[in-house]
C-alpha cells in the first residue's frame, strides 16, 4: 500500500469513528483490509440506496446509525434528522410486552417476518412487513438489520377486493328480496282473474298486494336513503320534538310485524316530558328499523322491549333502547354490524331476509342529530341490545320563565355577553342576533370571514358563533386565524353547522372550535352554552 493509499484508509477510519459518514461497525485495526472493502462498500451502499424496500441499521440500543431514503420517505422524515435518534417512537410496543428487538431481534428468530405498522412523523401510520436481523460484529458487539416492506397498496387492494365481495353478496340480496313479493303478488293477481272469485277472495288477494307493495317501497326507501346519505344529499328538518311522539310514530310502524309475530312489547319511560332538537321522521325511522330487526329475529311469542332513560351530564343525553330475547348476534359481527354491505347472519339460510342496510340507516341518522348508537349482545340465542343516545334539551318546567314564547323559557339566569355572530344569510343573523339582544347581550354580526378577523380585533367578543359556509372561507379555515388573535385567545369559540356526524364534530375540534351545534338553533342550546360560561369552558 503506498503513503496516497495509506492516507486514504486513514481518513475512512477517521471518518467511521466519529461518526462523520453512514457506516457499518468494521474491524479498525487492519487497515488494509478496510481499504480493500472500500470499492465493495460502494457498491452495497449502492444498492441499499436503490431498494424499494425501506433500510435501517440499528446499534443494540435502538439507536439508527444508517438509513436508507426510502425508509425515510416512508416515515416522512429529513434522513439527517432520523440518524442518532431511537427507533422506538417509529415501531408499535409488542402486544405481549416484549419489546421490538426482544422479539424480532433475537438470534434464534433471525429473518422472521412480521406485520407492524410504522408511525410517521405527522402522526399517520403505514403498514409494513418487516424483517429484522442480528449482525454479530464480535463476539462483544452486534447491529441489527432492520427492513421494512410498504404494504400500502397491497392493502387498498385487498380493501377493494372486501368492498366489491360485499357488494356482490348485496346485489345477490337485493335480487332476492325484490323477488320475494313478486310470487305473492303474482299469486293474488290469479285470484283476481278467477272465475269463482268471492269478496272474501278479493280482499284477501288485495290485502296481499298492499303488504307486499309497502314491502317493496320500504326497500326502495332504504335504498334511495342509503344513496342520499353516501352521496350527502340528505337533509333534517330540526325542531324541538317529543320523545313519546317519536316512540308513538315508531311503534304504529312496527307494530303490524309485532302483532303478527304475537310478540309482547313493553315500553318503559320516565315520567317526565323530554324532548330533543331533531326530525320527527327521521328519529322515527331509527327506533321503528331497530324495532323491526328485533322482531324479526325473535321466535313468535317472544319479548321484546323499548325503554327510555336519562343521562345525567352537561349538555344531557337521553338513550332510546331497544332490547329483545331473540336470536342474538355473534360477538365476532358486533364490530362491523353498523357498516354497509354487512349483515350479522344469526339465524340459519336467513330465513328472516332483509338488505342489512337498516342498520347503516340508524348510525347515519343517529350521527346527522349529534348521537351515538351501539349494538350489544350476549351471545347467539341470548337477544340483543341496541342502544341510541341523542343530546336532552332542557326540561319543559325549566324553561317555563320563558317570556310569550314557548320555546324561550331559560332554566337559569344568563349574564350579558358580548357575542360575534358570523353569517352571512341576513335573515338567520338578524334574526339570531334580535333574539340574543332581547336577552340582554352585545351582539355585532360579521358576514364573512375578513370581517370576523376584523371585528374580532375591535370588539373583543367572548363568545363568536361561526357559520361553516362562509362566502370567502370556510368556518374550518377561519377558526385557528381567530385562535391566533391576541384579543379573542380565550374566547368561545362555536361551530355553527347544518351536520351533526361525529365525523364532522372531530373536524370542529381539529379546527380549533370549543363546541359544535347544529342548525336551527333553538334556545335551548344558546342558554346552555352561555351559561357554560359560568361553569367552564364547553367541551
Amino acid at each position: 500500500m503506498d503513503e496516497h493509499e495509506r492516507t486514504e484508509a486513514e481518513d475512512i477510519v477517521r471518518a467511521i469513528r466519529h461518526g462523520e459518514v453512514d457506516a457499518f461497525v468494521v474491524t479498525e485495526s487492519d487497515e488494509d483490509r478496510i481499504y480493500s472493502l472500500r470499492s465493495a462498500d460502494v457498491l452495497y451502499r449502492a444498492m441499499i440506496e436503490q431498494m424499494k424496500d425501506g433500510a435501517v441499521a440499528l446499534g443494540s440500543t435502538g439507536l439508527i446509525v444508517y438509513c436508507n431514503a426510502y425508509f425515510a420517505q416512508l416515515v416522512k422524515a429529513e434522513r439527517r434528522a432520523l440518524i442518532g435518534t431511537k427507533i422506538l417512537p417509529l415501531v408499535p410496543a409488542e402486544p405481549d410486552g416484549d419489546g421490538f428487538f426482544e422479539s424480532l431481534g433475537d438470534p434464534a428468530r433471525n429473518g422472521t417476518t412480521r406485520e407492524i405498522e410504522l408511525r410517521t412523523t405527522d402522526g399517520t401510520t403505514v403498514p409494513v412487513m418487516a424483517v429484522m436481523n442480528r449482525i454479530d460484529v464480535d463476539r462483544d458487539n452486534h447491529v441489527y438489520c432492520l427492513i421494512v416492506t410498504d404494504l400500502t397498496e397491497q392493502k387498498r387492494r385487498e380493501q377493494l377486493l372486501i368492498e366489491g365481495r360485499r357488494k356482490d353478496e348485496f346485489l345477490a340480496m337485493l335480487a332476492h328480496e325484490l323477488r320475494n313479493p313478486i310470487a305473492p303478488i303474482r299469486y293474488a293477481a290469479a285470484r283476481l282473474r278467477a272465475k269463482d272469485l268471492t269478496p272474501e277472495k278479493s280482499e284477501w288477494a288485495r290485502n296481499v298486494i298492499d303488504r307486499q307493495v309497502d314491502h317493496l317501497t320500504r326497500l326502495i326507501e332504504d335504498l334511495l336513503d342509503v344513496s342520499r346519505i353516501t352521496r350527502g344529499r340528505i337533509s333534517l328538518h330540526l325542531e324541538p320534538v317529543e320523545i313519546d311522539a317519536i316512540l308513538s310514530r315508531a311503534v304504529e310502524a312496527a307494530r303490524p310485524l309485532i302483532e303478527a309475530r304475537k310478540q309482547d312489547l313493553t315500553i318503559s319511560q320516565p315520567g317526565k316530558r323530554l324532548r330533543v332538537n331533531g326530525d320527527a321522521t327521521r328519529l322515527a325511522q331509527v327506533v321503528s328499523n331497530l324495532l323491526n330487526n328485533a322482531s324479526k329475529f325473535t321466535r313468535d311469542g317472544g319479548r321484546l322491549g323499548v325503554g327510555v332513560e336519562v343521562e345525567a351530564g352537561a349538555p344531557s343525553w337521553v338513550r332510546i333502547i331497544v332490547s329483545d330475547d331473540g336470536a342474538g348476534i355473534d360477538p365476532a359481527a358486533l364490530p362491523n354490524l353498523f357498516n354497509l354491505f354487512v349483515q350479522a347472519d344469526s339465524t340459519p339460510g336467513r330465513a328472516q331476509g332483509g338488505l342489512g342496510i337498516g342498520l347503516t340507516l340508524v348510525r347515519s341518522f343517529v350521527e346527522m342529530h349529534g348521537g351515538t348508537v351501539t349494538g350489544a349482545s350476549d351471545g347467539l340465542g341470548r337477544g340483543s341490545r341496541f342502544t341510541v343516545r341523542l343530546p336532552l334539551l332542557a326540561d319543559a318546567a325549566e324553561r317555563e320563565a320563558g317570556a310569550g314564547d314557548p320555546q324561550r323559557g331559560a332554566a337559569v339566569t344568563v349574564h350579558p355577553r358580548r357575542i360575534l355572530v358570523v353569517e352571512d344569510s341576513q335573515d338567520v343573523a338578524e334574526s339570531l342576533s334580535a333574539w340574543l339582544e332581547d336577552d340582554g347581550h352585545q351582539v355585532r354580526v360579521a358576514r364573512t370571514g375578513a370581517e370576523a378577523l376584523s371585528e374580532a380585533r375591535t370588539f373583543r367578543p367572548e363568545v363568536m358563533l361561526v357559520d361553516i359556509g362562509l362566502p370567502d372561507m370556510s368556518g374550518h379555515e377561519l377558526a385557528p386565524k381567530l385562535r391566533e388573535l391576541p384579543e379573542v385567545r380565550d374566547a368561545l369559540l362555536v361551530a355553527v353547522t347544518g351536520y351533526g356526524q361525529e365525523g364532522e364534530r372531530r373536524r370542529s375540534r381539529a379546527a380549533g372550535f370549543d363546541h359544535h351545534l347544529i342548525k336551527p338553533l333553538t334556545f335551548e342550546n344558546l342558554s346552555e352554552l352561555l351559561t357554560s360560561l359560568d361553569r367552564g369552558r364547553a367541551t
